[in-house]
C-alpha cells in the first residue's frame, strides 16, 4: 500500500462514524448482529441503531458512550477512535447543559432544605406557644385555688352567729379566741354559771303508749320466681308477657339458667324445645310434645 492509499484510508476512518467503524469490524470477524447483541446482552434494535448512527435523543450520551466502548472492546477497535468519531457527529450535548442541570438540581435541593427548615421552625414555635399557654393557664388556676383557700381560712376564723337553746342569737367566737376568754374569765363567775345550769329544768322524753304497744309488722313472704328455665344445650328463646313486654330474646348456652317474672299469660318461641327444662309457678312443664325437632310456640299457663 502506498503512502497516498494509507492517507486515504486514514481520511476515510476519520470521516466514518462510530457505527460504520464497529460494523466494519464486526463484518471482518464474520459475526452477525444477533451474535453481537447476545454477547453484549443488548437489544438487537440497539445494535442496529448504533451501527447506523441513529441514536435516541432521549438517551443520555453517557450511556451511548458506554455502549460504544463495550462494542469496540468486543470487536477489537480502539475505544478512543470510536469515541472520537462519535464526538465528530456533534450529537454530544455541550457540557454547560449538564452543568446547568446540576445547578438546577442544586438550587432545588437548597430550596427544599430551606423549606424544611422553615417548616420545622414553625412547628417548634407552635409547640413553644402551646407550652407557654399551658404554663400560664396552670399558674392562673393555681393562683385562683390559693386565693379560694385563703378566703376559706379567713371565713373559718371569723365569728359565727348561732341560735341558743333559749331562742336568742349570740356570737360564737373561734376556738382559740374562746379559749383565751375562758382563761381570762374570773374564777368567781364559775359557781354562778354552774348554779344556773343546775337550776334549769330538764325535760324527760315521754314515750307514747301507742308507739310502745304497736305490734311488729309481719315478715313478708318470700316470692317464688314465676318462671325458671334450665338449658342442656344451645337454644334460642323469645319470651313475652301479656302486656307485650319482651322478658328475654336471645341465645342461651348449655348449663345456663334463666329466671323471669312477668304478667301471665307468657308467650314462648323456643328454637330447641328438647334443650330446655321449664318450671312455671313451681310446676315442671312437659316438653316431650315438642320433640319433632321444630320450633315450639306456646303460652303459659296452658289453656
Amino acid at each position: 500500500m502506498t503512502i497516498e492509499q494509507q492517507h486515504d484510508s486514514q481520511d476515510e476512518s476519520q470521516a466514518a462514524g462510530p457505527g460504520q467503524l464497529l460494523r466494519a469490524a464486526r463484518e471482518q470477524l464474520g459475526w452477525t448482529r444477533e451474535q453481537v447483541a447476545s454477547r453484549l446482552h443488548l437489544r438487537l434494535t440497539l445494535i442496529a441503531a448504533i451501527e447506523s448512527d441513529t441514536y435516541d435523543k432521549h438517551t443520555s450520551h453517557t450511556f451511548i458512550r458506554g455502549y460504544l466502548r463495550t462494542y469496540a472492546k468486543l470487536v477489537g477497535v480502539p475505544e478512543e477512535t470510536v469515541l472520537a468519531a462519535y464526538t465528530r457527529l456533534g450529537l454530544t450535548p455541550p457540557d454547560n447543559i449538564d452543568m446547568q442541570s446540576f445547578s438546577r438540581r442544586s438550587r432545588q435541593q437548597a430550596s427544599d432544605s430551606r423549606l424544611k427548615l422553615v417548616t420545622w421552625l414553625v412547628i417548634l414555635a407552635l409547640i413553644g406557644l402551646s407550652v407557654a399557654w399551658w404554663w400560664q393557664s396552670t399558674a392562673k388556676r393555681s393562683a385562683g385555688e390559693e386565693a379560694l383557700a385563703a378566703s376559706e381560712i379567713g371565713a373559718s376564723a371569723s365569728p359565727e352567729v348561732s341560735e341558743t337553746t333559749e331562742g336568742e342569737l349570740s356570737l360564737v367566737a373561734p376556738a382559740p379566741l374562746a379559749e383565751a376568754e375562758q382563761a381570762a374569765a374570773p374564777v368567781s363567775e364559775e359557781p354562778a354559771a354552774s348554779a344556773a345550769i343546775s337550776t334549769a329544768p330538764t325535760e324527760e322524753p315521754v314515750v307514747s303508749e301507742a308507739v310502745a304497744t304497736q305490734p311488729e309488722p309481719a315478715a313478708e313472704p318470700v316470692s317464688v320466681p314465676q318462671l325458671k328455665l334450665n338449658f342442656t344445650a344451645d337454644c334460642w328463646l323469645d319470651v313475652k308477657d301479656a302486656t307485650g313486654k319482651t322478658l328475654f330474646s336471645g341465645l342461651k348456652k348449655a348449663n345456663d339458667e334463666l329466671v323471669l317474672n312477668g304478667t301471665a299469660p307468657l308467650k314462648f318461641i323456643v328454637g330447641a324445645p328438647m334443650a330446655v327444662r321449664i318450671e312455671f309457678e313451681g310446676q315442671s312443664i312437659d316438653m316431650s310434645r315438642y320433640n319433632n325437632g321444630r320450633t315450639a310456640k306456646f303460652a303459659l299457663p296452658q289453656e
